[in-house]
């Protein structure tokens, strides 16, 4: 006679993860990196304070001061709260109960975006359809399955303005190490002012073209790397500070990692990321329902303020203004604009077939930014300069219809350098990267135009003593 016995067997792994608490630890890694700076990225800032000299100390007393406002008053670091890169391990051995992992992940984002007043930066789709979606999501995900059963993830806040100088180079597969050194360095050394320096450099060099930039965003957040790797990256930072002290009187760059890995044998792809000073990460590990945080808190330090001995000027002190010569800092009082590239297309847009402007133009100052929303009893949330580049194409048009002048940060196009030039207007800089600092010189601010466009609207601020540079007269 055969006996069929039915066996239920009822087993409960240690390595069960709710996506539900992915989802709770993505919002603090979002929150943590947006606001507090990694404690070994503000020793290697403030490391490079204590060494240089006391003419270029002042844009670090700046960072070095940002961070501790950011932290105590729980700002952002940049006004640029980024695009979120997430680098997430999965261990064979986990399991996950709940909503899909991403669903998860994108969900965290949107409530610490919402809930903590961040930009929200990211559009549907980058050529069909640039409306914002007004959650900072979807993020990017990298998702790797590596042995054991925990979940490690990553979180890295990538703004625009230095992300759009990433670069890759296609070397030989027989580049010797001093190609390699100038490939990458050459690529840092091309962004110029635009990328907020001093800066954070990620490299990584192998497997394949697109892999080689992933590869280049790891490093950035890594602490895992080779002897060979760590001289290599040694090497990189002291060819482009070489050159960036002939040409621009400064190191450019803090600390440069590399990443390196297998490859086909007809190719040696480099790629490079370039962060600004504001290297903005944090990691956990999640077992079970336990999750560890990896975030550590700087020991802040007090730094003294040098901006005793520069000239205060009034907004409206058009003569003295226009009296500025190259090089000329200033600590600038008064009230202003802030736009940057939608509502100068809009202002276009009016000005083409004559139609009344919302602002006037003739002998005001624009400070191209996108400020983070302000919370219940702020003036403004965090502010910074946005790279004044992408406004070249608007900006010859209301230089010559009176604009005294802009407030930017990096380099200008030749036509506009000529119509700053022609209209004795002027162009100033001011340090990308310290937005919580900044927030703290506006005294009022209101919305007068574009309010549909959010951080992109027009916005008329009132500033005290807001430290710019005259980069050109």
């Amino acid at each position: 006679m055969l006996y069929i016995i039915k066996v239920k067997l009822y087993y409960k792994t240690m390595s069960e993860i709710s996506t539900k608490t992915v989802e709770n630890a993505i919002y603090k890694l979002c929150f943590e990196a947006n606001t507090r700076l990694n404690k070994r990225v503000y020793n290697q800032i403030y490391e490079e304070y204590e060494l240089s000299t006391a003419e270029n100390r002042q844009i670090l007393e700046q960072i070095l001061k940002n961070a501790k406002i950011a932290y105590e008053k729980k700002m952002p670091l940049c006004q640029d709260t980024g695009q979120v890169i997430v680098f997430l391990e999965i261990g064979q051995g986990a399991v996950l109960r709940g909503k899909y992992i991403n669903d998860a992940i994108n969900d965290g984002i949107k409530r610490c975006y919402e809930e903590n007043f961040f930009r929200k930066s990211v559009v549907k789709n980058a050529v069909f359809e640039r409306t914002n979606t007004k959650t900072n999501t979807p993020a990017i995900i990298h998702t790797k399955v590596v042995q054991g059963d925990e979940i490690k993830i990553s979180v890295l806040i990538k703004g625009a303005g230095s992300e759009n100088k990433t670069g890759l180079k296609m070397e030989l597969p027989t580049a010797e190490e001093e190609e390699i050194i100038k490939a990458a360095g050459d690529i840092v050394l091309s962004a110029g002012e635009n990328a907020c320096p001093p800066m954070f450099i990620g490299v990584g060099a192998g497997l394949s073209a697109d892999m080689a930039l992933v590869m280049s965003k790891e490093a950035l957040i890594s602490e895992d790397f080779s002897n060979e790797e760590i001289q290599l990256g040694e090497k990189v930072k002291d060819y482009i500070n070489s050159n960036s002290i002939k040409r621009y009187g400064r190191n450019f760059v803090i600390d440069v990692k590399i990443k390196t890995n297998a490859t086909h044998i007809a190719c040696l792809p480099i790629g490079v990321t370039i962060n600004c000073h504001s290297n903005r990460y944090s990691k956990c590990t999640i077992r079970g329902e336990n999750v560890v945080y990896e975030h550590e808190t700087p020991d802040f330090k007090e730094i003294a303020e040098t901006n005793s001995s520069v000239k205060e000027v009034r907004a409206d002190d058009f003569e003295t203004i226009r009296a500025l010569k190259k090089g000329d800092k200033i600590l600038l009082s008064g009230e202003i604009y802030v736009a940057r590239d939608m509502a100068h297309k809009r202002l276009l847009e009016l000005i083409e077939p004559k139609k009344p402007l919302p602002i006037e133009i003739k002998d005001k100052i624009i400070l191209y930014a996108g400020p983070c929303p302000a919370k219940t009893g702020e003036i403004i949330g965090s502010i910074g300069p946005t790279t004044a580049g992408r406004m070249d194409k608007y900006a010859v048009k209301l230089y010559d219809m009176g604009l005294l002048a802009t407030i930017g940060k990096g380099d200008r196009s030749k036509e506009t350098i000529e119509s700053i030039t022609k209209n004795n207007a002027k162009y100033f800089t001011l340090t990308g990267g310290i937005a919580a600092y900044l927030a703290q010189k506006i005294k009022k601010c209101e919305i007068i135009a574009f309010k549909d466009l959010g951080t992109e609207a027009v916005y008329k601020i009132c500033v005290d003593k807001l430290p710019i540079e005259t980069a050109i007269n």
